[in-house]
């Protein structure tokens, strides 16, 4: 064993070492309350497991009287008269439902109430005044409807604090806990006294919003010291003739909370997971119907009636797990259903504790385990652990009700299997730098060479032996390739160039192509051509074994980048285009790094160029977020690629050849052409346009046609 190996192997157990203390603190931070971007994987991770497996709808207790569009357009724009709201309630009343609760707040007077009326009409008789005042409001009006049957009312909490009590005289304190970790506000908006007194209860309408999502609601809050229901669970309250609730504690914090015989468990803030089924729009019964009469008794006898408003403009809708947006009262709806079918979703206290737990032996296995097995043994492992990860968390949902985080630890995993490709990197560096000092020594013999005599030609026309050598022979390496027509030609302006191109097959069924231009011309971009080709190709050749959407080409335009800016002394840089084209499907996914954008055409008809917007070159802005962009080629369709040794040729006029003219030269191509036909017609059209003068540019084009088995 030499020195050297004994140092190398010495280094890699160091790094396993400091992998395994990032591992702990990460997992001590997941313990703590996670990172910012857990919390973000983690909603996600949930709300796929309820859009791949969402609530059976069963048949359910509970109906939606909408206040939707097509009533406020026959009795006008909300808020309506309270008398109007009264009709609509006296109408339901008589379908003997068991709760009706009124999911909007009424804190003012009705204006449109006849006395209130009197006040913005000048002139009025003092006599009609009188009159007017004597009916009854319609705040009275209401309040009657409400005293009819078990009703109740909404509450918003809001962060405000006031010295006052906050629920007024109307409520008394109905748990005896109020240290209870619960969700706290400072006071709430309440309804008219006269609104108030005549509900049988009363509950808080606040939902718990999550980058925009509604996936929690508190069942229980705690306001100025003392503790009310949500709207959901006083409803259960009157249905259960229960005359109060009580919060179940527990070590942590809150359980559950109890009605009668009825337990409802909930997380320790006392919160619940909303199970969401598919939005069933045939429970829902329009305002319209209410109040022309034309109700189905079915659905109001001995149902939790929950009364909402939607309809143009109103803010209430929101977004559920499901990525339905419905209006708010449905998902009080959905938090009724859940609880009166037993199908609660639950994140017990445990839960942190085994997802650190598979964390930590995710990521010792891969900073120990893994180093040790071939790439061949290792993606195969990876890919099998994450799927069973995965289908884990989801059976735990399906079966359980419960909600496992897996993403963190899958996160992990990718992050540290990351880190082991980018610790091959490393290793690799000092073979790159051994290159690049190579080619920085011959740069510093460029004048020389160009001035010597007939043996420093033949020694030009070796290195342009040698560049032209280290160019894929397309035909070549495609030959056994029936599905892709590929061409192409790199002209150097000078005996050496600075443009490159390079396409391979990555497996049986994904090429690899790409095309750049150095900044510069002569022996220095074409030692600085050499390093960009080979680092291009290894990474991509590092990363073959990622499927098309993972092998993406952004990501390597990023580490190309990083790697080619290393010991940039005399500052080059580099447009290019590096994409990866499934034989397959037709599927091109590509990054632009400031180059000229490809064009793509069908025969006979015009080009245009790919979607997407070209980002800084190669070497320019350090680190830059390069963005991947995707698309299909029909068969047959062909995708050109070119520097600007096409585009911009001059003639001995000093006129430009431009875009217009390729287009035009490609436009020429019809049915039947190949790969080199449309290249050939490039290459003439441009040595044409010069008519002898000499090359502003390197010239080189690439140009492929998909030609799929039409069998297969």
């Amino acid at each position: 064993m030499t020195m050297r190996s004994i140092l190398s192997g010495s280094r890699n157990v160091s790094g396993r070492w400091w992998a395994t203390l990032g591992l702990a603190i990460v997992v001590a931070l997941h313990l703590l309350g996670g990172l910012p971007f857990q919390s973000a994987m983690r909603m996600l991770s949930f709300d796929l497991y309820q859009t791949l497996v969402p609530r059976p709808r069963a048949e359910t207790p509970v109906t939606i009287v909408d206040i939707d569009e097509a009533s406020q357009e026959k009795f006008g724009r909300w808020p309506w008269p309270r008398n109007l709201t009264a009709r609509m309630l006296d109408r339901i009343w008589g379908m003997q439902p068991a709760v009706v609760a009124l999911d909007f707040l009424m804190p003012e007077a009705d204006q449109f109430s006849a006395c209130q009326v009197t006040k913005y009409i000048p002139d009025i008789d003092p006599a009609l005044t009188r009159r007017l005042c004597a009916l009854p409001s319609n705040d009275k009006v209401l309040a009657t409807a409400l005293r009819r049957g078990k009703s109740v009312l909404g509450l918003v909490g809001v962060e405000e604090r006031t010295q006052r009590d906050p629920l007024g005289p109307l409520m008394q304190r109905i748990s005896d806990d109020p240290l209870a970790p619960l969700q706290r506000f400072g006071t709430v908006l309440t309804n008219l006294p006269q609104l108030g007194e005549a509900a049988a209860g009363h509950g808080i309408l606040n939902t718990e919003m999550q980058r925009g999502v509604v996936r929690r609601m508190p069942l229980v809050a705690s306001v100025g010291g003392k503790v009310l229901p949500s709207l959901s669970l006083e409803m259960l309250r009157l249905m259960d003739d229960s005359p109060d609730f009580r919060i179940r504690r527990g070590e942590r914090g809150v359980e559950g909370v109890e009605i009668g015989k009825r337990f409802v468990a909930s997380q320790e803030d006392g919160t619940l997971w909303v199970h969401y089924a598919q939005y069933d729009p045939t429970r829902v019964v329009s305002a319209t119907q209410a109040l022309d009469g034309k109700l189905d008794p079915k659905l109001f006898r001995n149902k939790l009636v929950l009364v909402g408003v939607s309809g143009l403009g109103r803010t209430e809708s929101q977004y559920t797990a499901l990525g339905e947006r419905v209006p708010s009262v449905a998902i009080h709806a959905q938090m009724l259903d859940s609880i009166l079918d037993g199908a609660t979703l639950q994140r017990p206290n445990w839960a942190l504790w085994v997802e650190g737990a598979l964390m930590l032996v995710v990521g010792l296995a891969i900073s120990w385990g893994f180093p040790r097995l071939g790439a061949r043994v290792l993606l195969p492992i990876m890919a099998f652990s994450m799927v069973v990860l995965w289908l884990g968390g989801l059976a735990a949902y399906a079966r359980a009700s419960l909600l496992l985080d897996v993403a963190s630890p899958i996160s992990i995993f990718i992050v540290m299997f990351f880190f082991m490709l980018a610790g091959l990197l490393v290793r690799e560096e000092g073979q790159r730098k051994t290159l690049t000092d190579r080619l920085v020594k011959g740069e510093a013999r460029q004048k020389s060479l160009e001035e010597q005599s007939d043996t420093a030609r033949g020694e030009m026309e070796t290195a342009r032996r040698i560049q032209m050598g280290i160019l894929p022979d397309v035909k070549a390496h495609f030959a056994n390739e029936s599905r892709l027509d590929i061409a192409a030609l790199m002209e150097p302006a000078k005996l050496v160039g600075g443009d490159l191109y390079d396409c391979f097959m990555l497996d049986e069924h994904r090429a690899y192509f790409s095309i750049g231009d150095v900044c510069g011309k002569g022996i220095p971009a074409s030692l600085f051509m050499v390093i960009s080709k080979t680092l291009c190709k290894s990474l991509a050749l590092r990363f073959s074994s990622f499927s098309l959407t993972q092998l993406d080409p952004g990501y390597l335009m990023r580490q190309a980048n990083l790697e080619i800016s290393r010991d940039n002394t005399e500052m080059f840089f580099v447009t290019a285009v590096i994409g990866v084209f499934d034989l397959r499907t037709g599927e091109l996914s590509y990054c632009n790094a400031g180059h000229d954008m490809p064009l793509r055409f069908a025969p006979g008809s015009p080009p245009t160029e790919l979607e997407g917007s070209t980002s800084p070159p190669i070497c320019v802005v350090d680190e830059y977020d390069y963005q991947t962009y995707r698309t299909r080629l029909a068969p047959g369709e062909f995708l050109c690629l070119f520097t600007d040794g096409v585009t911009e040729a001059f003639n001995a006029k000093q006129e430009m050849y431009g875009s217009e003219r390729l287009h035009s030269a490609l436009g020429e191509c019809g049915q039947g052409a190949t790969a080199q036909d449309v290249l050939e017609v490039i290459r003439s059209r441009v040595h044409e346009f010069e008519a002898g003068a000499d090359p502003s540019d390197d010239l080189t084009v690439m140009v492929l046609r998909w030609t799929p088995d039409p069998k297969a």
